[in-house]
């Protein structure tokens, strides 16, 4: 009778904290690695995820740069201020970070950016979202953020999109600017080598 209550207990803390979103996995190097046939083989060792793993590149003369990041969809929910709440950190993403990822320092939004990799949060507001690149990148959702890591902070506008995007995604084109696109709202910044 013991053991049961034991095991019983154990089972429900088990299940309160994946359903809490304290429970992940480990974080795996292949999700960033600089390698394509490493995050291809992250790809597929991840490929049952609702939310799959995409990365848009970019090659700036020597410099490359490229961003890693989760697929959600929409699937009829309500994201903006219900799934997604506004005003507060968001990891841009689904399952791990967003992970933004340069070999040479870069200009963001005119600001100097270190060479590295840095996890690219958001807080979504009604108007403005405020975009953070944090240095510690290795973490599951936003649930280890810790603001004194912060590398670089920004606002920016978001706009209505002018179709409805089902999967989050990020482009980057060879101006620099990087947009994203979910649902039916984008936001856009910049980025250059220095």
């Amino acid at each position: 009778m013991i053991e049961k209550i034991g095991l019983k207990r154990v089972m429900f803390l088990l299940v309160s904290m994946s359903l809490s979103g304290c429970f992940s996995p480990s974080y795996s190097d292949k999700y960033v690695s600089s390698d394509p046939s490493e995050f291809k083989q992250y790809q597929q060792e991840t490929k049952d995820r609702p939310s799959p793993a995409a990365r848009e590149n970019l090659k700036f003369g020597k410099s490359k740069v490229y961003l890693t990041y989760s697929q959600p969809g929409v699937k009829g929910r309500t994201i903006w201020g219900d799934l997604v709440k506004y005003d507060e950190i968001w990891r841009t993403g689904a399952n791990e970070a967003t992970v933004l990822s340069s070999d040479t320092d870069l200009l963001v939004q005119g600001d100097t950016l270190k060479a590295g990799n840095y996890a690219l949060y958001t807080i979504p507001g009604r108007l403005k979202w405020t975009v953070i690149l944090n240095k510690k990148y290795d973490v599951w959702g936003a649930y280890d953020y810790d603001i004194t890591k912060d590398a670089l902070r920004f606002e920016v506008y978001s706009y209505r999109l002018d179709k409805t995007e089902e999967r989050m995604k990020f482009f980057i084109d060879d101006t620099g600017e990087v947009k994203f696109a979910w649902e039916n709202i984008g936001f856009k910044f910049y980025i250059m080598p220095i």
